[in-house]
Parts: structure tokens; C-alpha cells; sequence
């Protein structure tokens, strides 16, 4: 297998932007995704059957407090893949946490399996260096309609502007949470949400002018539509924020977690622990730079994370560096992760189209079975001597074994029965159609085929 994927490395040249690879680092080989996996996940017992409010609070608090917002598979030569079933194996299998696009797509199944009203939104967030906001839909929200009126869920922001509860869809509604006081401003044609934080007091002088502080003002976080949006619609900003070099995911990595007291942060090197005091009106920030030997340590005492992989955090412009290295090598992916990514896209298809075998073959048999019940009622049907005697409708009364065959063949048919049966050639077609603009195919089975390459004069 490994051989295969290096020789189709060797004669396949493929583009940075793949939309079909995979990368498989997570166990995904452990069962169907269920909710009590995800409840003992945020920490939470028993079973919620109704899909109220206090409930929704709940594990959305639950959530922001259990699994951390992060973006280090991509400074871990990983890729953030927007696939639900791998989500929820890093997530909540394998104890990781996400960027928004992994946490919130996590929360919405959750939401739904509920029971709840949840509506998939976009937003785009506010860049304070611009002065204006992204050009993509870069962010995934949820709008959940409790008892007739719709809140905002979204458990992935992360630090200061992250949200404990859900908030109430409603314009200049001041709504007070731990971390400061949250707005919803209709603007007509979009919805902004704005935060106001409080007095900030830095306990180590040499952070007092760092960004990562965040000062008593009134800040624009993001704006939204209210349009319904499928998973595909993130799948290029997905890709855009760890593939573009002007991405700050891609120059910094990011890790936060929200605490019963405030949060905590590592941005970078530097590690920041917050403190909410509303009764003071002031948050306090204690952040200090890390060594890197001190990475793996932070990452599991503070926000219960260890890798599988080693985290690298580049100082000044390292990143900058190596990015402009990479760049004079192509647009390609190194030969090892490439060939990582197709052995595990093969394996994940393969995977896939055995598991359609079993339920195909039963199809098959149906279809064998009542066909052939069809033609022997048929051959009965004809001749029989009274079949030109009477009526048609009559022959048919007096042949039930044929009529109910009949009308059985014609509704397996309308209920897609000639699809069923060779859904694993479908699936292996459709493939084939991605694969060819790549020089290469696959098998019935899912195995990949490498195509001669074409000479280009």
C-alpha cells in the first residue's frame, strides 16, 4: 500500500488545493458517533431528552469548558479536515479540540440529534487591522429556535470574545455573560454581533501594550446573514485559512480554553491565564513566555492535550522563512505527506465501498428473487387460455402471483433499487471522474490506479 501511494506520488503531480485527500491520524475505526461518547466528552451524565433552553446552556457551557479551540494539526504537519465522522473521532475519541469549523459543525450534529431547531449560518469576522470584515464566510454559527424564539450558538470563538451561552437573536439587546456584555445589532442586510469587555489589569508589566490584551472598549466580532448554509459551503475557507500565507492561522498557532473563572491561552509562546472579576469591573491577565520544552507540558496541565505529533512554534519569521522556502519547491505537498494523504484516501474509500457491499448483495438477491417471480408469473400469465378470453384487468385478477410481483419489481424500482445495487460502481465512477483531472483512476474496490503522465511538448 505505502509503495503504491509513493510510486503515484512519483508520476502524479498534485496541486495544493486536493479536495480529496485525507488524512487519517485519528481512530476511526471505533463505531458509529453517538451522543453519550460526546455527553461524557463535555462531562456531562445521563440523558437529555428535551430540547429546551436550559438544556442547550448547558452543553454549550459544557462545551466551551471541555474542549479547547485550536489550530495545531496544521503546526503539526497535519490538516483540519471538515469531515464529521473524522471530527468527532478527534474530538471527542481522541480528546483534541478544533477551530471553528470542527467545534461548531461537532455542536450542530449534537443539536440536532436533540431534537433542536438548528439552522447552519456563516460569518465573517471583523479584522481590526483592515478595519473592515474577511472577504470569506470563514466562520460557521448556529441560529437554534427554542420556544419560538432563535439564539446564536457557537462554541468555538475562543478567548476573550468566546461566549458561554447561547445568545438571543435580538437587535441592541445587551446581554450579560462572565466574559463581558455581548450585542446583536441588525443592520438590515446582515446582523452584527459586538462585544464590550471591561477594565483589563496586567499583573506582568512587559505584556501591558501586548494585543493579546484585551482593553475596556466596545469591539464588532462578527457579522452574518440568516441564510441556510450546507458543509460544502466552508469547504474552500477551510482550506484557505491553513493553506494562505496572510492566514493568522497559518503564522501563529492558537490554543484556548474557557474556565470556570475566565480562560486560558497559548498564543504562539506566549501563555496567558484570565480572570473575569465583574464585581470589580476588571478581567486580570497573567501571561508570560514559554520555552520550548515546556510545549508538551503546558499543553497537558492546562488544557489536557498531548499530541501525537510534535507541535512546532516558529519564533519572528521563521514561519515567514520557511513559507518562502516551501514556495520555491511549487505548490505541491512534500512526497511523505502526500503519500500519506493518498494511502489514507484510499483506505477510506475502500473502507467505504466495502461497507456498501453487504447491503448491495442483499439488494441483488431481492432483485434476482422478485424478477424471477415476475418472469415465471408472466409465463403463466401468457399461456394461460383465459388470458385472451377476458378482460386485461380481469387475466390479472385471476394471476395474482404475477400481479403482485409486478407491482412489487415496479416499486422496488421507484425506490431506487437499480441505483442500490450498483451503489459501489457509483461511488467508484464518481471518483474516477475527481481522479482523472489528477492521472489517476481506481478500481471497483477503491484501489487507486496511477495513469501513464501525458508528455506535454
Amino acid at each position: 500500500m505505502i509503495q503504491r501511494a509513493v510510486l503515484l506520488l512519483q508520476g502524479t503531480v498534485l496541486p495544493q488545493k486536493t479536495p480529496f485527500l485525507i488524512v487519517c491520524t485519528f481512530n476511526t475505526h471505533q463505531g458509529t458517533m453517538n451522543l453519550q461518547e460526546y455527553f461524557i466528552r463535555i462531562g456531562l451524565q445521563g440523558s437529555f431528552d428535551k430540547p429546551d433552553l436550559e438544556t442547550l446552556k448547558l452543553i454549550h457551557k459544557q462545551h466551551v469548558m471541555s474542549v479547547p479551540f485550536e489550530n495545531l494539526s496544521m503546526h503539526c504537519g497535519e490538516r483540519h479536515i471538515l469531515d464529521l465522522e473524522f471530527t468527532f473521532n478527534k474530538i471527542v475519541r481522541s480528546g483534541r479540540g478544533g477551530w471553528c469549523l470542527e467545534n461548531n459543525s461537532l455542536f450542530g450534529w449534537v443539536l440536532r440529534e436533540m431534537g433542536y431547531d438548528t439552522t447552519r449560518l456563516s460569518s465573517r469576522v471583523f479584522n481590526r487591522l483592515t478595519n473592515e470584515f474577511s472577504p470569506i464566510d470563514s466562520h460557521l454559527i448556529h441560529k437554534v429556535v427554542v420556544d419560538g424564539k432563535a439564539y446564536i450558538a457557537d462554541v468555538a470563538f475562543g478567548v476573550s470574545f468566546q461566549m458561554w451561552e447561547p445568545i438571543e437573536l435580538v437587535s441592541g439587546k445587551d446581554q450579560h455573560q462572565a466574559g463581558g456584555v455581548f450585542r446583536f445589532i441588525d443592520k438590515g442586510e446582515k446582523w452584527v454581533l459586538e462585544k464590550t469587555s471591561r477594565k483589563t489589569k496586567v499583573l506582568n508589566p512587559d505584556f501591558a501594550e501586548s494585543s493579546l490584551v484585551k482593553r475596556q472598549e466596545t469591539r464588532t466580532v462578527y457579522c452574518f446573514t440568516l441564510e441556510p448554509r450546507e458543509v460544502e459551503h466552508f469547504y474552500e475557507a477551510n482550506d484557505t485559512l491553513q493553506t494562505d500565507p496572510k492566514s493568522l492561522f497559518m503564522n501563529k498557532s492558537i490554543i484556548s480554553l474557557q474556565t470556570a473563572t475566565g480562560f486560558r491561552a497559548l498564543a504562539g509562546w506566549t501563555y496567558s491565564e484570565v480572570t473575569f472579576k465583574p464585581e470589580e469591573g476588571v478581567d486580570v491577565f497573567d501571561l508570560r513566555n514559554i520555552e520550548d520544552e515546556e510545549k508538551e507540558q503546558v499543553l497537558l496541565e492546562k488544557f489536557n492535550i498531548k499530541l501525537q505529533k510534535k507541535l512546532q512554534i516558529l519564533r519572528g519569521k521563521q514561519r515567514c522563512s520557511q513559507q518562502q522556502a516551501a514556495g520555491t519547491k511549487g505548490s505541491d505537498m512534500n512526497s511523505l505527506e502526500q503519500a500519506e494523504d493518498l494511502k489514507a484516501f484510499e483506505r477510506r474509500l475502500t473502507e467505504y465501498v466495502s461497507c456498501l457491499q453487504p447491503a448491495t448483495g442483499r439488494w441483488r438477491m431481492i432483485l434476482i428473487v422478485v424478477s424471477v417471480c415476475t418472469a415465471t408469473g408472466a409465463w403463466n400469465w401468457l399461456i394461460d387460455p383465459d388470458t385472451q378470453k377476458v378482460s386485461f384487468f380481469s387475466s390479472l385478477w385471476n394471476h395474482p402471483f404475477f400481479t403482485i410481483s409486478c407491482v412489487t419489481l415496479i416499486a422496488l424500482f421507484f425506490a431506487g433499487i437499480h441505483k442500490r445495487v450498483v451503489a459501489p460502481s457509483i461511488i467508484a465512477a464518481r471518483c474516477r471522474t475527481v481522479l482523472a483531472e489528477y492521472n489517476m483512476s481506481c478500481d471497483d474496490t477503491g484501489k487507486l490506479i496511477l495513469k501513464p503522465r501525458p508528455n506535454i511538448q
